[in-house]
């Protein structure tokens, strides 16, 4: 069982199931997530624990036995004070992020169904050439911190924008900022996380040093996950 978190307070619960097919272990395994499925919501993994083959007057069957985990924090109290399942999204933006298009595309998620959200603004490490010596010098690092320091005061304000965009729309919204590799940034995040779907938003190609770093492709490689990249123009007002 993970642990719950402050922000997600999530709880998966793990139990076992067993199916039978005529056709293959395989089919018998899919058979098992389909139905577990039409009662369990937030089904997480199934991992398959054990097979064996049933022969009973001459007819083979085969049987798995699987260890399912779903999550147990998805269940909210609407306003009107009716229970409604959440699906959760990440939010991956930086410079993007005061954008309107993706403004409009969490309007569409949450026209779809009740949902929470939280945002990752990754920052890159700042980096800094050493003189002869092997030493930064003490100029180079103030500019260094500088130069961070703007960055993550840049990042606070697109952030403080869309939090007044996103009170209009009556949703859950966390966020935080992040210094360094996104993909390690998003890895610290689903260890203490659940989501259903990462929304990366980015500058055009040729704008963008996320797309020039393939940002989108090794999101999809590192988590399983769908990923929804939304390519925009930076914002008007910065």
């Amino acid at each position: 069982m993970t642990k719950p978190h402050a922000d997600s307070a999530r709880v998966d619960k793990v139990t076992c199931i067993v199916a039978s097919s005529p056709v293959s272990w395989a089919d018998a395994a899919r058979n098992a997530v389909a139905e577990a499925s039409k009662t369990i919501h937030g089904l997480a993994t199934a991992r398959l624990i054990d097979t064996d083959v049933l022969v009973r007057d001459n007819t083979t069957v085969f049987r798995v036995k699987l260890e399912i985990q779903f999550q147990l924090d998805r269940n909210r109290t609407d306003t009107a004070g009716e229970q409604v399942q959440v699906r959760r999204y990440l939010i991956v933006a930086n410079q993007t992020l005061a954008a309107e298009g993706l403004e409009q595309l969490v309007r569409e998620k949450l026209a779809l169904s009740a949902a929470e959200f939280h945002v990752l603004v990754p920052q890159a490490a700042s980096t800094a050439t050493v003189d002869r010596s092997g030493l930064i010098s003490p100029n180079m690092q103030d500019r260094i911190i500088d130069r961070h320091n703007l960055a993550v005061s840049e990042a606070e304000q697109r952030l403080k924008s869309f939090r007044v965009t996103f009170a209009d729309l009556g949703s859950s919204l966390t966020a935080e900022i992040a210094t360094g590799d996104p993909v390690a940034a998003i890895r610290r995040i689903m260890e203490r996380a659940s989501f259903d779907e990462i929304i990366l938003s980015t500058l055009p190609e040729g704008k963008s040093r996320w797309r020039k770093l393939d940002l989108p492709t090794k999101i999809e490689r590192a988590f399983d996950l769908p990923l929804t990249t939304l390519v925009q123009g930076e914002p008007q007002n910065g």
